[in-house]
């Protein structure tokens, strides 16, 4: 059960950082964390997620990726080890807002986390081998460094100083969670995760470019069959799809958020058909381009 004191802080923290009364997403005084609020229902809608924890306070949301579904509410918090681009449906209301933090993943912090747990419990986290989003149930004692940290953010200089070790300690309790080896094997370099994580990272720097799966499977160190298949084990969607689903994720962006117009967006994403590229992202969003701006379920 979420301790009641979590929800008034988070109001307090909305009120704070200027969300008390619209939909929206901000960042706060401590860097990798931002908090947002939802204050309607939201139809599904395919939204961009980086890596990292999500946290509800109150509200809920469903999320599909592919054949997987995920719910995350205050009970269950989201871990997306690498960048997704997930269908999500969120509840929420004017007079119970959805509201919660996001938190980036610190690979130094929890490489020496998991260093520390393996020497101590003399034991190995163990990938094993399945989609590289889950969620995990709260603990009390989540709940209390969450609590703590929503007091400092409230807080500059409180924020910097005990911020960090909160955070810390919220990595902690992931690593002792179900899906803690989610969060181990992201940071183990040699890891299947880590080397589709980082074939991920390439994709998000370049995907307005060609590019090539034989390429990709060689940077992985893979054969491009083996490749195919870890790949869609961890992301549950062939190379080539996933690139495309970030094209226009990134397409829906420019336009949304800098005002260009769908035919430049296209072509800044990798598009050289802009027909195509309707076409596509009708298919992928419902709805085409010149819509797009009367869609509002696009913050995570």
């Amino acid at each position: 059960m979420i301790p009641p004191a979590l929800i008034t802080l988070a109001a307090s923290l909305c009120e704070h950082y200027g969300l008390a009364h619209q939909s929206g997403r901000v960042d706060t005084y401590l860097a990798g964390i931002r908090l947002f609020r939802i204050d309607g229902y939201r139809k599904y809608s395919p939204q961009m997620y980086e890596q990292g924890i999500v946290i509800i306070i109150q509200g809920r949301k469903i999320g599909h990726l592919n054949q997987y579904q995920f719910n995350y509410d205050p009970q269950q918090c989201l871990l997306v080890t690498t960048p997704y681009p997930i269908v999500c449906e969120t509840f929420a209301s004017f007079e119970q807002p959805l509201m919660g933090i996001n938190i980036d993943f610190d690979i130094t912090v929890i490489s020496q986390l998991v260093t520390m747990i393996e020497s101590q419990q003399q034991r190995r986290f163990n990938y094993e081998g399945s989609c590289g989003v889950a969620t995990t149930g709260m603990t009390q004692h989540m709940y209390r460094s969450v609590e703590q940290l929503l007091e400092v953010l409230h807080d500059p200089l409180d924020a910097q100083v005990i911020g960090p070790s909160l955070i810390r300690q919220l990595f902690y309790y992931l690593l002792q969670s179900e899906q803690g080896y989610l969060l181990a094997q992201y940071c183990e370099q040699d890891s299947v995760l880590a080397k589709i994580s980082a074939v991920i990272d390439y994709v998000q720097q370049h995907y307005d470019t060609k590019l090539h799966v034989h390429e990709l499977a060689a940077m992985a160190g893979m054969s491009v069959s083996v490749f195919h298949k870890v790949f869609k084990q961890v992301v549950t969607d062939p190379p080539m799809q996933y690139i495309k689903k970030i094209r226009l994720n990134n397409a829906k962006t420019l336009m949304l958020q800098h005002g260009m117009a769908a035919n430049v967006a296209a072509g800044q994403v990798g598009y050289e058909s802009p027909t195509q590229f309707s076409r596509e992202f009708k298919r992928y969003f419902g709805l085409p381009p010149s819509k797009i701006h009367e869609h509002t379920g696009f913050i995570r």
